[in-house]
């Protein structure tokens, strides 16, 4: 049987390294022990790293040495990392202007339509809207 594959959004890769007390917490944690264990495939724009490291920069609870951790950490889990190219971006174009959300955004939503895969999100601004793919709040994932 295939695993299955996901494509995360930075709301949720942020929540692997911040306040233990988040909502969505166990769930994301669950995601991401799945990926390592092979279970499940994530799959991510490479602007996911920048999302999460300028999240993590500005959360000034966190120290610097924890944030270059966190960073090192992120990369060595081995996500399926999708390089932002013409068809992504001008796919993400069109999302952004037709859902008025942001060209970062609407690169989330893009990969979930090009790889047919759910955009599991922490972001409000996903959900309840339909985008071509399946979005899965990151509250209400399994």
């Amino acid at each position: 049987m295939a695993r299955q594959t996901l494509v995360l959004d930075a709301s949720v890769g942020v929540k692997w390294f911040s306040a233990k007390d988040e909502g969505g917490l166990s769930q994301a944690l669950t995601i991401r022990d799945e990926h390592v264990a092979g279970d499940i495939l994530i799959v991510v724009p490479d602007l996911f790293y920048y999302e999460v490291a300028n999240a993590l920069t500005h959360k000034k609870s966190i120290p610097v040495k924890e944030i270059q951790s966190a960073l090192s950490d992120l990369f060595a889990l081995g996500l399926k990392t999708v390089a932002v190219g013409t068809a992504l971006l001008t796919a993400s174009t069109t999302l952004s202007r037709q859902f008025g959300i942001t060209i970062y955004d609407s690169c989330y939503v893009a990969l979930g339509q090009e790889t047919a895969s759910p955009l599991v999100t922490a972001n409000p601004r996903h959900q309840g809207k339909s985008f071509g793919c399946k979005v899965i709040s990151i509250q209400e994932w399994r």
